[in-house]
């Protein structure tokens, strides 16, 4: 059997070494990336020097009274350096799980797409894959975004409403706006109405980031303006407020059959052509995306096929 050598003088950086200018790309600060890993800011500006000089680089820009800026060529060097460090995690989450039958996936998740959902595609991933743990952290999109930077998730289930997500992206579907209404609301006789109906209506709007602004850009379509009336970062909770008569909603996931807590209440499809976001997921495996993945992947597409068949 052949040996195996390596040519220690020609090894990259070391892991701590990427994790730090992560950090700093992520702060905009040495001094906040030193608080950030509990270190000193001396080790942070150490680990810097060392791989530019080495790569002969200049991955970050210091403008004085500007802070800290990537340059392209950083912009570079950290997108290969998210990659590496997400091999290694799971590198050691492969060898933590010798021995171990179950397979892992830990899924990103916008927070309204939990209820509506994932049951439902859990349960289908269970029957192809058989024995699986999964964990699912649910978020706003920018912090889904933190989290899959950081390897904290192997992917995440978003909209492509900002920010900027760098990684493999799957598009699973288009998500056109529809309106919710309470059964007594005139409305709820009609199939489809226009923004401009809508917008005469006492309205209950889901306030996550970013959602909340896209959903106000809607009603530039309308001649009138909404009264809103109730605020809520859940979409149970605006739901639950539609069938209790606070006023009607627009959303964007519609389930593939309707949720217990929409009792007395109506979706009806918008007649306009408005702007609609699409349904994405971002990992950082490329073409070494574990088997989980995919398959999530693949059932996710399957799911939202079915549940938007009628626009």
């Amino acid at each position: 059997m052949g040996t195996y050598s390596m040519d220690i003088s020609a090894m990259s950086p070391s892991l701590k070494q990427l994790a730090y200018i992560i950090a700093v790309q992520e702060s905009g600060s040495f001094a906040k990336a030193a608080q950030k890993m509990n270190i000193s800011q001396s080790s942070i500006l150490a680990a810097v020097d060392t791989i530019e000089q080495d790569l002969g680089i200049r991955i970050f820009s210091r403008q004085k009274g500007r802070g800290v800026y990537t340059t392209a060529a950083g912009e570079k060097f950290i997108t290969s350096a998210r990659r590496l460090l997400m091999a290694e995690q799971e590198f050691s989450r492969d060898v933590r799980a010798q021995g171990q039958d179950d397979e892992s996936l830990r899924i990103g998740l916008f927070e309204p797409f939990s209820s509506i959902m994932m049951v439902e595609v859990l349960r289908r991933l269970r029957q192809q894959i058989g024995s699986i743990s999964v964990e699912l952290v649910e978020a706003d999109q920018p912090s889904l975004k933190r989290y899959l930077d950081r390897g904290e998730v192997d992917v995440v289930v978003v909209y492509d409403l900002g920010p900027d997500f760098t990684g493999t992206i799957e598009r699973i579907g288009r998500a056109p706006p529809h309106v919710m209404v309470h059964e007594d609301n005139p409305l709820a006789q009609y199939d489809a109405i226009s923004i401009s109906q809508l917008a005469q209506q006492p309205v209950a709007l889901l306030s996550l980031p970013l959602t909340m602004t896209y959903l106000m850009t809607l009603f530039d379509y309308s001649s009138h303006r909404p009264k809103i009336v109730f605020k809520s970062r859940s979409y149970d909770t605006i739901i639950r407020s539609v069938s209790n008569g606070f006023g009607a909603t627009i959303l964007n996931a519609w389930p593939r059959t309707p949720l217990p807590l929409e009792q007395r209440t109506r979706r009806l499809r918008l007649t306009d052509p408005l702007p609609a976001p699409n349904v994405i997921t971002v990992d950082h495996y490329g073409d070494m995306r574990p088997r989980a993945v995919e398959v999530f992947i693949n059932i996710l597409k399957e799911y939202f096929a079915e549940a938007y068949h009628h626009f």
